[in-house]
């Protein structure tokens, strides 16, 4: 069974680095310690034998295109988030009890900014006006998109030992992907889009573009949900 690696409070994915010493007037750069260990000492089924399931793997690694292809998922459009926790039974009533659809709204808006937000930077002669592409961002961000589901979730519980510090801290992870048809969004985010006016030619192709990117974007993810 691979080795599951979980990150502490890791906001934009899972990183790990190591920092070489340096010297600069005489002052060494902050010691990094490398004796932190992660070792994974329960999950979810562990009691009745069961091994932690591919798709747990595949949503750590970020291999999405893995994850695309269970059969539960087939033609849906996918929302992987990640929140973690000191206690399980909290963890999971504020995942249950989480916006969900906001959040799925809140990441097409990352994805349009990510993907389309350096088009226009610093371009005068572009006939895109500059607010365009920030009216866009703005409208999927107060658009809430209906119908997801939750398909799938797990829960790991990783112990955190520091040997500088001779200290450890034992945390849960709750993985869930939620999942929504991809005819049903497709309509939702064409409805959405009808509610910015291209002014010019070069307007509406950036929109067709933006709607093409998100119909072909298999998976939004958040390594850690919103709180």
């Amino acid at each position: 069974m691979k080795k599951l690696l979980v990150g502490i409070a890791c906001i934009a994915g899972l990183c790990f680095a190591s920092c070489g010493s340096t010297q600069v007037e005489k002052t060494a750069a902050p010691k990094v310690s490398k004796h932190v260990e992660r070792e994974l000492i329960d999950w979810k089924g562990s009691s009745i034998g069961a091994e932690v399931p591919a798709w747990v793997y595949d949503a750590v690694e970020e291999d999405y295109t893995a994850l695309s292809k269970l059969p539960q998922l087939a033609k849906k459009k996918i929302l992987c988030a990640e929140a973690q926790g000191r206690n399980l039974d909290l963890l999971k009533s504020w995942v249950n009890n989480f916006d969900v659809q906001a959040q799925l709204s809140r990441s097409i808006s990352n994805f349009i900014s990510a993907n389309f937000g350096g088009e226009l930077s610093g371009s005068k002669d572009s006939a895109v006006s500059e607010n365009f592409l920030d009216e866009l961002v703005a409208t999927f961000s107060k658009t809430e998109i209906n119908g997801l589901s939750k398909e799938l979730d797990f829960w790991t519980l990783t112990r955190v030992i520091d040997k500088d510090k001779d200290s450890s801290k034992d945390v849960y992870e709750y993985f869930v992907v939620y999942a929504i048809d991809q005819s049903d969004f497709d309509y939702q985010v064409s409805e959405a889009l009808g509610l910015v006016e291209a002014k010019n030619e070069a307007e509406a192709q950036m929109k067709s573009r933006v709607q093409s990117a998100m119909t072909e974007n298999k998976v939004y993810a958040e390594r850690q949900l919103d709180r």
